[in-house]
């Protein structure tokens, strides 16, 4: 049976150091590769309060500022995943990618064990030095 890994993005950037270590290790493994984007739906609702809590934006100027938000956030995410498939296809590397609206562990895990992923890899929140990986490997067993 193929191995699957999955890398699992949360974030508008998706660190260059992932994508490579990913794509090295489903070529050394000959391996699947998913690549699983969780969007916080409520990013853009976030913001537009922090603006609207400054007190110089009306309703309909906050409303626009949100609309904007997401529609810039997802256009970024979804140019970063598609370099990272098309740096995989080039290695001949079977590749899909799926979309998360919220942050969900128990959706994750799930994903992960309804596509038989072999391994998880997740981007960190914030690394602690520059010599640190950005993300955190995780074996799963069958």
């Amino acid at each position: 049976m193929m191995n699957t890994i999955m890398v699992v993005f949360s974030a508008t950037s998706i660190s260059e150091k992932i994508a490579r270590f990913a794509i090295q290790r489903a070529e050394e493994e000959k391996a699947r590769l998913i690549l699983l984007d969780v969007r916080d739906q409520d990013i853009s609702r976030k913001v537009g309060q922090m603006a609207g809590d400054i007190g110089f934006m009306g309703d309909k100027m906050i409303e626009e500022l949100q609309h904007e938000i997401k529609a810039e956030r997802g256009r970024l995410i979804e140019k970063a995943l598609k370099s990272i498939e098309d740096q995989a296809r080039e290695r001949k590397i079977e590749t899909e990618t799926l979309v998360l609206k919220g942050p969900s562990a128990d959706e994750i895990l799930r994903i992960a064990k309804d596509k038989g992923v072999s391994c998880l890899i997740v981007q960190k929140r914030v690394s602690g030095t520059d010599m640190e990986a950005p993300f955190k490997v995780i074996n799963l067993t069958p």
